[in-house]
């Protein structure tokens, strides 16, 4: 039985079909949360691309072009932040979200007086304290929360879904005030890329479910159901080859790219470093669901260096 959630929660975080609410095609973001009567921030770019030696600054200055982590954080907030922090490796290998990208928001969403800030995963805790994420959380005054027991996750319905039905997503998340998705860019031996949308299936108890029916349907039909309020990717160094696991062949991308849009954010990442995002078959599938835009002449994009 599909859990109740608080509405201000179920508004924030999932976009249920049915029940009165649709799941507007196009560009979803705005018109959803608008059509449910809940002000959501349109930020004054829809892309922030920051070029720079530093993660930490980059991260910084791409939120603030973005308008500021004050846009998106308030006072008494609950805050969940989701990296990839997956394996026990340096940030050169280009396998985990970087730790001082990490550090630098957990720090500024508890200085905008954000009660608590959880950073989490479905993945183990000799991840994120090999890999540096829980010593930089820590130092910022935040919380890591592996997420890997059923009981820590409730079940949400998935809209105009073809083979999902429903989930279950980390019960943090369908709390949280706001959602911060941290990704890093890298390839993936199955889904081709691993950027914002892949990152969701670690807000996610049933990841096998994923990989026997069609992983990149199921990656987009999540995007569809669980939104980040702001996404934060890292491409400081970017895994190009063996991913998502490597060792394989790093570059230094040297840049940050943040937005709210996660079709938006993943198609400039793969044009970036990958490709043509066309090809990506759960970017195309999630922007046929209505989950964000790809047409770059449609988006606001600011590229500078920090």
């Amino acid at each position: 039985m599909t859990t109740d959630l608080t509405r201000r929660a179920f508004l924030r975080r999932t976009a249920l079909c049915g029940a009165g609410i649709a799941f507007a095609s196009g560009s979803a973001a705005g018109r959803l949360f608008g059509a449910a009567g809940l002000d959501f921030y349109n930020p004054p770019v829809d892309l922030a691309v920051v070029t720079g030696d530093s993660p930490a600054k980059n991260c910084l200055a791409a939120v603030e072009a973005l308008g500021g982590f004050g846009k998106f954080v308030r006072s008494g907030d609950k805050v969940v932040v989701k990296p990839n922090p997956v394996g026990s490796n340096r940030p050169e290998r280009a396998i985990n979200t970087h730790p001082e990208m990490i550090e630098v928001v957990v720090r500024e969403c508890l200085g905008l007086g954000a009660k608590e800030v959880i950073v989490l995963s479905n993945d183990e805790i000799r991840s994120f304290n090999g890999n540096g994420t829980t010593a930089a959380v820590e130092r910022a005054g935040g919380v890591v929360r592996p997420v890997q027991e059923k009981s820590q996750f409730r079940e949400v319905l998935v809209p105009r879904a073809r083979l999902l039905k429903r989930v279950d997503i980390a019960s943090d998340i369908l709390d949280a005030d706001v959602f911060i998705n941290m990704p890093i860019a890298k390839h993936h031996a199955g889904s081709t890329v691993t950027l914002s949308m892949k990152n969701l299936m670690g807000v996610n108890w049933d990841r096998i479910q994923f990989h026997r029916t069609d992983l990149h349907q199921c990656i987009a039909e999540l995007t569809a159901t669980v939104r980040p309020d702001l996404i934060i990717l890292d491409a400081n160094h970017v895994l190009l080859t063996n991913g998502p696991m490597g060792p394989g062949e790093v570059l230094p991308g040297k840049r940050v790219i943040a937005g709210t849009d996660p079709v938006a954010v993943d198609a400039f990442a793969t044009q970036a470093f990958f490709g043509e995002p066309g090809r990506i078959q759960h970017i195309r599938a999630a922007y046929d669901l209505g989950a964000g835009e790809i047409d770059f002449d449609r988006l606001r994009i600011r590229e500078f260096e920090a």
